[in-house]
C-alpha cells in the first residue's frame, strides 16, 4: 500500500489514542467523516493498522518485576524449535519472544509479581522449556522509554 501524508497522520493519532472515533480522527486531519472512514477502512485491510488494543499498566496489576531472560538453545533442528515456540505462546508471563541470530538464540521479556515468583517461574516453567541449554535473566530497574507506537515518518523521509 502506497501511504500519503494523511494516511501516516491517521496511523500517528491512531497509534496514540485508539479510541477515537472517525469523527473526532476526521476534525483533527481537517476532513469530513465518510473519506476518513475508508481510508481507516483501507489501512485495516491492508494490514497497516492490525488490531486495536488497550495497554494495560502493569504494575497497577501488580505485575511489579519486569525480566528480560536469553536462551540458549541445545539444537535448532525443526521439530526442537517448533515445540519451544508452541509452548512460548502458552504461557502468559511471556509478554514478548524474538528468536536472534547471534550468540544468544532468544530473547524474552517477561512480567510477575515478584522476585519469589520469578524463582518458582523460572525452575518450574522457563528451565523445562522444550530443547532449552541455558537461561541468563537480567531485571529491569527502570522504564526509561515504552512505546507501541512505530515512527510512521522514517520510510517517508528515506525513500
Amino acid at each position: 500500500m502506497t501511504m500519503d501524508l494523511i494516511d501516516r497522520q491517521i496511523v500517528e493519532f491512531l497509534q496514540k489514542d485508539g479510541s477515537l472515533s472517525v469523527s473526532d480522527l476526521a476534525d483533527r486531519l481537517g476532513m469530513t467523516p465518510p473519506p476518513c472512514w475508508r481510508r481507516v477502512k483501507a489501512l485495516k485491510e491492508s494490514g497497516v493498522l492490525s488490531r486495536q488494543v488497550w495497554v494495560a499498566d502493569r504494575a497497577k496489576l501488580g505485575l511489579n518485576l519486569c525480566i528480560y531472560a536469553t536462551i540458549e538453545l541445545a539444537t535448532h533442528d525443526l521439530d526442537a524449535t517448533t515445540a519451544f515456540r508452541t509452548r512460548i505462546e502458552e504461557i502468559p508471563e511471556i509478554l514478548e519472544c524474538y528468536i536472534l541470530l547471534g550468540s544468544v538464540d532468544v530473547l524474552l521479556k517477561i512480567v510477575v509479581p515478584d522476585a519469589g515468583y520469578y524463582e518458582s517461574f523460572f525452575y518450574q516453567t522457563l528451565s523445562l522449556l522444550p530443547g532449552v541449554r541455558k537461561v541468563t535473566s537480567s531485571v529491569m530497574l527502570s522504564e526509561v522509554k515504552c512505546t507501541t507506537a512505530v515512527p510512521v515518518n522514517l520510510t517517508e523521509q528515506h525513500v
